[in-house]
């Protein structure tokens, strides 16, 4: 008799597991945008962002003329600019690490073309260049890029 007990005990659990599922649920949860949709920005902080957008594109400019900047990810690298200029291209060559908003848009598949080619993500996740480990740049950089950046800011507004 226990040899029947069991397993019927066992598709009955399994079935009732299942119908409670099936009844019961709400099916995937969706994630929601950081702004929801519908809530737009408005006019006035959309027309910042333009001016904002159009002041980085010139600068941008700028220090490529000078050859100060020279991105690695497709769009506008705003830390790179903001900092002066850092030249991503020759720092991923060099193996030195990368700003954060490089490694960002690295990670998040933005790279150039040319760039692209050579990256990968090793089986522990982690994402190569050439075969080496994409770093972001030490602290001690960091730090300092951030320092500049606050002293160019400062110089700018005094003018």
């Amino acid at each position: 008799m226990r040899k029947f007990v069991y397993p019927a005990l066992a598709g009955f659990l399994f079935t009732a597991g299942f119908m409670a599922g099936s009844f019961f649920s709400t099916g995937p949860v969706l994630l929601q945008a950081a702004q929801p949709a519908g809530e737009r920005l408005s006019d006035d902080t959309l027309a910042s962002y333009r001016q904002a957008d159009q002041g980085f594109s010139e600068l941008a400019d700028m220090l490529e003329s000078e050859d100060r900047y020279r991105p690695a990810t497709q769009g506008k690298n705003y830390f790179a600019i903001a900092a002066g200029g850092i030249d991503a291209v020759r720092d991923l060559e060099e193996g030195r690490g990368v700003d954060p908003e490089t490694f960002a848009g690295l990670y998040a598949g933005r790279a150039l073309p040319d760039i692209a080619e050579f990256l990968e993500f090793d089986r522990d996740g982690r994402l190569r260049y050439k075969g080496a480990v994409v770093r972001m740049y030490s602290r001690e950089r960091l730090k300092r890029l951030f320092l500049h950046r606050d002293n160019l800011k400062n110089l700018a507004g005094s003018r």
